[in-house]
């Protein structure tokens, strides 16, 4: 029996790929970790907002055939709200309608970037786009979003991530718009009906034997087969699996306080990894198209919030006729701000903002808070990953997802590290 510990992308597609003899066991209600949507008056709303992009022909083709085709294909809409105005993605070759002082300012500093081999984050971001867009946008957003010293963060997470134009387009990008398309989620997909929970929930119907309301409690390695894996049922109870092998999503701070006896490195090293949460406010709002933009970036300090999204604008399958909804994200670190606080700061935000007004009537004002949202890559993350799964795959615990793997993992990369794991079991590695 193998043991799938997670039925968000990863786990279901590993559970997919082994094809029989497994169990996934899942401790919320429903399948889909942070991809999946919640449904409330007539509004979905993802678990932040996600979108569907990918290289691989494979995945291509798995998501077409789970969803049977009923995709909706866009071209990104995306911005940065800066200085008043709203600023086309990627910033640095759309700096036109900015003030001409800033504009100066970009391309000089974009001219004079030293171009010396950058130890973190911080020395990419000026040995890139020099210290004119690091002091207008990338600096000020990415310590909204990541709450961690840049100069602290490495730099293998960024690669492919984000355009790198030439100094003659950023220059023609200030004069005008330039028509060319930039970064891998140019165009997305997104599915028609359910939001990005269609995508979970229908590979969820390609799998069998999955258990919900199933919290693993204890996973000892030192089993007769291999690990046995013991989870609380849904009423109380509680089961040991003896397991040939466990396929987990878990994040790794968390696997590890399960294992029974885990060596004090192993402890020490889980203990020492970073990480975001994220708050998710959810708006309906009854008004029609209060913008035709897919998303929005906040680098500036007096919005709480660093992204906001427009459902209604991925599919309006996600909204009842004549209304409107946002989704906003506000990362944190360590304790929990206040909800309803939170709440107040993203209203008065996207007032002054001009996406909402004060006569707006709200349908629906929720806020959903995850502990786990963002794998930080601090200076010490490679070192401290390698000593938990180099313990783990000995014991024959397999790592995958975003939070096992412990990186920044797309949906697609999500799925593929679930085929990976499982046919690493399947042709007897590990």
């Amino acid at each position: 029996m193998i043991t799938v510990i997670g039925a968000g992308l990863s786990g279901l597609s590993a559970a997919y790929h082994l094809g029989s003899d497994h169990i996934v066991l899942e401790r919320e209600t429903e399948v889909g970790g942070l991809c999946r949507s919640v449904a409330t008056k007539g509004y979905v709303f993802d678990l932040a907002p996600h979108i569907f992009f990918t290289g691989s022909q494979y995945v291509s083709g798995l998501i077409d055939d789970l969803l049977q085709g009923d995709l909706v294909r866009q071209a990104r809409r995306a911005y940065i709200y800066l200085e008043g105005t709203y600023v086309e993605y990627p910033f640095e070759v759309n700096l036109h309608g900015l003030p001409r002082e800033t504009i100066e300012e970009c391309i000089s500093g974009f001219k004079e970037r030293g171009r010396t081999q950058p130890g973190n984050f911080l020395e990419w971001i000026h040995s890139t786009f020099g210290a004119g867009i690091a002091k207008h946008y990338m600096v000020p957003y990415n310590e909204k979003v990541w709450k961690y010293p840049l100069d602290q963060m490495d730099v293998d997470w960024i690669a492919g991530r984000v355009p790198a134009p030439s100094i003659d387009e950023m220059i023609m990008g200030a004069k005008e718009k330039v028509e060319k398309d930039y970064g891998p989620n140019a165009y997305f997909l997104y599915p028609r009906r359910g939001g990005i929970g269609a995508i979970a929930n229908a590979l969820a119907g390609r799998v069998g034997n999955v258990s919900l309301n199933s919290e693993v409690m204890e996973i000892d390695p030192k089993g007769p087969k291999g690990a046995n894996v013991t989870y609380g049922e849904d009423g109380g109870g509680k089961r040991t699996i003896e397991s040939d092998a466990v396929l987990s999503s878990m994040p790794l701070p968390e696997i590890v306080k399960t294992i029974k006896d885990a060596p004090q490195e192993v402890v020490e090293a889980s203990e020492r990894l970073v990480y975001n949460s994220l708050i998710c406010v959810n708006i309906g709002v009854d008004r029609p198209m209060i913008s035709d933009k897919h998303w929005l970036y906040f680098p500036e300090r007096e919005y709480v919030f660093n992204r906001v999204s427009f459902p209604m604008n991925f599919s309006e399958e996600t909204t009842p006729k004549g209304r409107s909804s946002i989704l906003v994200e506000v990362t944190y670190r360590g304790k929990r701000p206040n909800l309803e606080e939170t709440k107040i700061k993203v209203r008065e935000g996207l007032i002054a903002a001009g996406i909402l007004r004060e006569d707006d009537e709200i349908d629906v004002f929720d806020a959903l808070d995850f502990k786990y949202a963002y794998v930080i890559n601090d200076l010490d993350h490679g070192r401290n990953v390698a000593i938990i799964h180099d313990y783990l795959r000995l014991n024959r615990i397999h790592p995958m997802g975003r939070f096992g793997e412990w990186g920044y993992l797309n949906m697609d990369r999500s799925i593929l590290s679930g085929r990976n794991a499982a046919e690493k079991i399947r042709v007897g590695v590990g």
